[in-house]
């Protein structure tokens, strides 16, 4: 038996056992995706690994494994909305999980030959749809542990904005993101370095790494403080990525 693999060109003639797993690991190394973080890349692969095997075994769907992710993920803002300590480091821990077994369906997917267009729009429909609801659901939490409408705090309300401002931010980023895909892949971008920087944005919009971030913020009970963070830097992100790809920035020769 021989294995290949498109991006490293790699052969390995399979003769025993010791082969056979070192041209698994050789395949799954291989099947890393295009936008990656440190996090995704050098843990969440480690782990998904183990876990894209029992979903091979069982014989899942890539679809499938998306929803079981999405479905740990909406859990883990669920717990998040509890406002308690115990359930923040849940809910951490579980949105963990939840970007471990994301990244299982695009593995057993190019594993079984099954990759498809759906496929790829439900993962990242369904990683959007988490991350409104972690959002949401830190928010209420927050508003939750303060007391609710009820807290002395002389604005209530305020962990409710913040969570809807990253909801909002999430939203528009969203729409950027896919106007910026197709452009990029239609039309074209007026300079190479511009080309670049809608590069690098796309890659860290698509790397789970804040995953671990969130987690420290559970750990040391300061969910306000991520809430902080994310209202005000996804907002900045997607302006910041409405201005680089604004409409002036597209080839002119390559317009609609």
């Amino acid at each position: 038996m021989e294995t290949t693999s498109q991006s490293t060109y790699w052969c390995l003639h399979v003769r025993d056992a010791a082969t056979a797993r070192a041209a698994e690991g050789m395949l799954f190394r291989a099947l890393r995706g295009q936008y990656e973080g440190f996090v995704d890349t050098y843990f969440n692969r480690v782990i998904s690994e183990l876990l894209s095997r029992v979903f091979l075994a069982l014989r899942f769907p890539p679809n499938a494994v998306t929803m079981v992710a999405t479905a740990i993920g909406v859990f883990a803002a669920v717990a998040f909305a509890k406002g308690t300590y115990a359930a923040g480091i849940v809910g951490a821990l579980l949105f963990q999980l939840a970007a471990i077994v994301d990244c299982c369906d695009g593995e057993v997917a190019r594993l079984t030959f099954a990759e498809s267009s759906f496929g790829e729009q439900l993962d990242i429909m369904t990683d959007n749809v988490v991350h409104i609801a972690i959002f949401a659901g830190i928010g209420w939490g927050a508003f939750v542990a303060q007391g609710g409408w009820q807290s002395s705090a002389s604005r209530p309300w305020l962990p409710l904005a913040l969570g809807g401002a990253a909801v909002f931010a999430n939203v528009m980023a969203l729409w950027l993101v896919a106007r910026a895909k197709v452009i990029g892949k239609r039309r074209g971008w007026s300079h190479p370095e511009q080309a670049a920087r809608v590069e690098f944005i796309l890659k860290n919009m698509a790397s789970r790494d804040f995953s671990v971030i969130l987690l420290l913020f559970a750990a040391i009970g300061k969910l306000s403080w991520f809430l902080w963070m994310t209202a005000i830097g996804s907002n900045v992100f997607w302006i910041m990525l409405a201005w680089i790809t604004r409409p002036s920035t597209i080839s002119m020769g390559q317009r609609a």
